[in-house]
C-alpha cells in the first residue's frame, strides 16, 4: 500500500489545504498493508506508513487521522491519531461515528480540503450520500481506499478545477 495514492498529486491548494483521513480499521486493517513486513507490521509503523506517502505525494497541509474499529489488539500509543474503539460487532454504532465525525470535521475545515477514507469494500449509503454532498457542495477532493485493490485510489469524485 506504499503507492497507495502516488498517482494522484494535490492540485493548487489543496496542497496546503486540511486533510481529514477516516480509517475503518474493522475492514481495511494492518494485514491490508501487505509491503511492511509482518514483523514490522503495528499501528505505529502504518500511521506513520499513512502519513509518510500523503507527504510524499505532494500534501503538506494540516493532516487529520481518526481511526475506528477494535483497538485491542494494536498499540497505536505514538501515533497521535484520534483513536475510537468499538468492539467487535458494535458495525452500526461505528459507521455511525465515522460519519459524525466527517461530518464534524467537514464543518471546521473550508474548501479547499481533501478526505480520505479507508474502508472496506462497502461503504454504508449514509456515508456516501455525506462525502457526495461535500464534493458537490464545498468542493472537496475525495479519496476512497479499500483493501482488495490497495494500489488504487477511488475516487468517490474528483475536484471541480476550483483550485
Amino acid at each position: 500500500m506504499t503507492s497507495f495514492i502516488g498517482a494522484l498529486p494535490f492540485p493548487g491548494n489543496y496542497a496546503t489545504a486540511a486533510m481529514g483521513v477516516f480509517w475503518d480499521i474493522q475492514e481495511c486493517g494492518m494485514v491490508e498493508f501487505y509491503d511492511i513486513p509482518a514483523e514490522e507490521r503495528n499501528a505505529a509503523v502504518v500511521v506513520q506508513r499513512i502519513r509518510k506517502t500523503i507527504a510524499d505525494s505532494g500534501h503538506s497541509g494540516p493532516l487529520f487521522i481518526s481511526a475506528y474499529g477494535d483497538m485491542t489488539p494494536h498499540d497505536f500509543s505514538s501515533s497521535g491519531i484520534k483513536l475510537n474503539h468499538f468492539p467487535a460487532g458494535e458495525k452500526y454504532a461505528r459507521e455511525t461515528k465515522i460519519l459524525e465525525d466527517i461530518v464534524s470535521w467537514a464543518a471546521e475545515n473550508p474548501e479547499p480540503s481533501t478526505l480520505m477514507l479507508i474502508a472496506g469494500d462497502v461503504v454504508p449509503n449514509d456515508i456516501l450520500m455525506a462525502v457526495k454532498l461535500l464534493q458537490t457542495k464545498k468542493k472537496y477532493k475525495l479519496m476512497y481506499i479499500h483493501p482488495h485493490h490497495p494500489t488504487v485510489v477511488v475516487l468517490v469524485a474528483s475536484t471541480s478545477g476550483r483550485d
